[in-house]
């Protein structure tokens, strides 16, 4: 599955991008897409407060305060491939510049056949890229609907329930038939065994609290911590 979020200002230039994307996407590859999209500060935000998977951006960057709400999503989505979305009022160097990392350019005005040459080349890249990926970067979940990649940076934890693994990342969680024994031999060193049902990325650690036998991760978030694995978390309390 390929995670793109469209956010445009002009909402017939939005779904005409939609509308692009999708038949793109068909034409392609044989991955899921899943297209979402949003027209104001407002959606967008609504959009990102649920902490989704984002693997494409198009971004519009021309309405008030967009760079730097740009340069705050890109902290949080440093794998995510970026189309800037610009016009020839906005200088090139507010949005070309390494805090934002574009790959691609759509400048305004544009006609349809423009944008469908744009997006063809900008998908294109990202299909060769994520075909060529190193999943040391990332956890890959296969599925009848195509792979998806999920950046380690973007996982919570892993935990073991009704006979399958969910992957959390954030408010999104994802289920997939394997073992977690397995699945923790599998896994980088950042992500470390907390319980018998659980596997928790290190890196999201707020706090470990031995007493209460509970981790305290970012996000408001928290996961069980079982006596046997009390030793090894022990170090990254805090």
């Amino acid at each position: 599955m390929v995670s793109l979020l469209l956010y445009d200002k002009d909402k017939k230039e939005l779904e005409l991008l939609r509308a692009l994307s999708k038949d793109l996407a068909a034409l392609l590859s044989e991955d899921y897409w899943n297209i979402s999209q949003a027209d104001s500060p407002a959606a967008l935000q609504d959009f990102l407060a649920d902490s989704p998977l984002m693997d494409m951006l198009m971004y519009d960057v021309t309405p008030k305060e967009a760079i730097d709400r740009l340069l705050g999503i890109r902290k949080s989505y440093r794998e995510m491939q970026l189309m800037v979305i610009a016009d020839m009022a906005t200088s090139p160097m507010a949005y070309m510049k390494p805090g934002i990392m574009a790959s691609s350019l759509l400048l305004r005005p544009w006609t349809k056949e423009q944008a469908k040459e744009v997006l063809k080349e900008f998908f294109q890249a990202y299909i060769e890229q994520s075909r060529k990926a190193d999943t040391k970067n990332a956890y890959v979940i296969e599925s009848k609907e195509g792979n998806l990649h999920i950046p380690y940076e973007q996982i919570y934890f892993f935990e073991a329930r009704e006979k399958k693994i969910y992957v959390c990342t954030g408010k999104e969680q994802y289920g997939f038939y394997h073992t977690i024994d397995k699945l923790a031999d599998e896994l980088p060193e950042q992500f470390v065994r907390c319980h018998r049902g659980f596997i928790v990325n290190r890196y999201k650690i707020r706090k470990v609290a031995l007493s209460q036998s509970v981790i305290y991760l970012t996000e408001h978030l928290e996961v069980p911590l079982s006596r046997s694995y009390k030793p090894l978390l022990k170090e990254l309390g805090k």
